[in-house]
């Protein structure tokens, strides 16, 4: 039997993302923690039965000039127990904003952490969810907190890149860096020069706008348009991928669908925020040429 790389990339998907209907068949599942992306007003506009608020505070912090940074691990253990979660937790992911890409961050935070086996995210989020005019509350849950020594972090550095891993790989022909940011910022053609000293992307990168995986309801487009997306990219079949954007956020929708098509993939968390300041040793590109 021969199977396509669709559907090979169905079953990534499936190992990733789940659906309203499992959702809604699991939603008194003992071991199951929903963790509601957002802020307090998309949380009290109304969430998920047994869904808690999740803010960007509580898993991503600011070093330096660099925003949506990775917490320590200590202190991200105590953050995550405060939600109940423990190893041994099925945690879902529900975008709560109208913008899908914090939910995926947290995905990939969980993923550097070592939980992604045990965590899911909700395909269409909140937005999804309405437009199936499913069931929502407004009563407000918390789980109680793990005991300690029930969560134990695994942290894997080797999906997070640095400045000179990108720079030492970006026109390598194996290794595919993908810029996530609208294609005005990847061309370095945005109207006013006020978030950049050098507009334009790193030599070698291809663009895969994030807002171009979803569809208006956030639902994920399907597996054969987001495959050809890579592949159009240069992607190959075994290759790696190395997603960044402006921060690490949005670079984050890049990074888990490249993972849920099979792909290798690291993420370069400084992003172009961090290579703008850098010297010409870091060399900048515009136009709609990659090299």
């Amino acid at each position: 039997m021969v199977i396509t790389a669709s559907a090979q990339a169905q079953k990534g998907f499936d190992k990733i993302f789940t659906n309203q209907k499992w959702m809604q068949q699991h939603l008194d599942d003992d071991n199951l923690i929903i963790l509601h992306v957002g802020n307090k007003k998309s949380y009290t506009e109304g969430h998920i039965k047994g869904a808690q608020l999740m803010t960007t505070n509580d898993f991503a912090r600011v070093v330096g000039d660099l925003y949506w940074e990775l917490r320590e691990e200590a202190d991200f253990t105590e953050t995550l127990r405060g939600f109940g979660i423990n190893n041994k937790s099925q945690i879902v992911i529900v975008n709560g904003m109208d913008d899908h890409a914090a939910g995926f961050r947290l995905y990939f935070t969980l993923d550097y952490f070592g939980l992604a086996k045990r965590t899911k995210i909700l395909d269409g989020g909140m937005v999804g969810w309405k437009a199936k005019n499913l069931t929502t509350t407004k009563e407000v849950f918390k789980a109680e907190a793990t005991p300690e020594g029930d969560l134990k972090l695994k942290p894997n550095p080797s999906i997070k890149v640095d400045k000179d891993y990108v720079k030492a790989n970006s026109l390598k022909e194996e290794i595919n860096v993908i810029d996530a940011r609208r294609p005005n910022f990847y061309e370095g053609t945005e109207e006013t020069r006020e978030h950049y000293e050098r507009s334009g992307h790193v030599p070698g990168a291809e663009n895969i706008c994030w807002l171009d995986i979803v569809d208006e309801n956030q639902f994920m487009k399907s597996s054969e348009t987001l495959l050809d997306f890579y592949q159009n990219a240069g992607v190959k079949k075994k290759e790696e991928v190395v997603a960044y954007c402006h921060v690490g956020l949005r670079a984050s929708v890049i990074y888990t669908m490249a993972k849920a098509l099979g792909y290798k993939v690291r993420l370069y968390d400084g992003s172009y925020n961090e290579w703008d300041k850098l010297s010409d040793a870091y060399p900048v590109k515009t136009g709609k040429d990659s090299k």
